[in-house]
């Protein structure tokens, strides 16, 4: 497609610019995040060392935690510190003027910080976990192994339910897979991406803060009408002693939702990033420093 919207030859020459640009604002950052594993790996066997109680191998519920401590600070900062610019009068009327079409570098941005950026943070983290796990037999299971492992037991344990309550819930294969949240880790990134096209100053702190009274205004909004009148029944089925069956098809809706958990989210996730990346799209489109 070779439009004045979307040039292909024109935007794979911009997003080549556009990871350069990346790399410059935060390949650092990103190095340090992604290696965090090995460096936390280090620093507790050498001062596990120093104090004269040998090598202790950081273990997989630590190296966990560090994980997703660190991903969580890639997701609040990354967006900022690569597109923050963009506010800027000088920087980001500058940005304006680049020989490319508002779609194209709504494009670029959404894969950089929404593809690129975790994929490099995912393949560098979870190799270097490996690497560590290879080379030290005391850290345990990589991060990865691990993940598995306890899915596979899940699963094995809700096997063991019988064939009537599994109808009643969702598919757990599906909502275990890792896949599943693909759309989320998409959606977390593209908040963050808008607040940093937003607001001018304290970035994250005013995206978060958003967030925060948005998700009490939805639900002062929606918890009055998704429990009118389900309350009352869950009473009425209480005193009255309903089978499980009868308890689930006493409430469709809410029962179907259940079941179809798997579907509801995908939905639910790709409007939504639907909706962001638009936002996206018309604030570089109507920006005015």
């Amino acid at each position: 497609m070779n439009t004045d919207v979307l040039n292909m030859n024109r935007f794979g020459r911009y997003l080549v610019t556009d990871i350069k640009n990346a790399i410059a604002r935060y390949g650092v950052s990103l190095l340090v995040m992604a290696t965090i594993s090995l460096t936390g790996y280090l620093l507790a066997g050498f001062f596990t060392l120093i104090v004269g109680e040998g090598w202790h191998s950081l273990g997989v519920a630590g190296r966990g935690i560090m994980f997703g401590i660190t991903y969580l600070v890639l997701v609040i900062s990354a967006p900022a510190k690569i597109y923050g610019f963009f506010t800027d009068k000088k920087e980001g009327s500058e940005f304006l003027m680049v020989p490319a079409s508002t779609l194209e570098k709504t494009l670029s941005m959404i894969l950089v910080c929404c593809v690129i950026l975790p994929l490099v943070f995912f393949a560098v983290y979870f190799s270097l976990d490996q690497i560590i796990c290879l080379f030290d037999r005391n850290c345990g299971q990589s991060l990865i192994s691990a993940f598995y492992e306890n899915r596979a037991n899940i699963l094995e344990s809700f096997d063991t339910l019988n064939a009537a309550s599994i109808n009643m819930m969702p598919d757990v294969t599906k909502i275990s897979s890792p896949w599943l949240y693909v759309d989320d880790m998409i959606e977390s990134l593209l908040i963050f991406l808008l607040g940093a096209l937003i607001f001018k100053s304290s970035k994250p702190a005013k995206t978060i803060g958003c967030l925060i009274l948005i998700s009490i205004v939805l639900s002062m909004i929606i918890t009055p009408i998704a429990t009118h009148g389900v309350l009352e029944k869950f009473k009425e089925a209480s005193s009255s002693y309903m089978t499980p069956q009868e308890l689930y098809d006493s409430f469709p809706f809410l029962s179907w939702t259940v079941k179809h958990a798997v579907l509801v989210d995908t939905i639910s996730d790709t409007i939504v990033n639907l909706g962001l990346s638009i936002a996206i799209y018309f604030r570089i489109k109507k920006i005015n420093h």
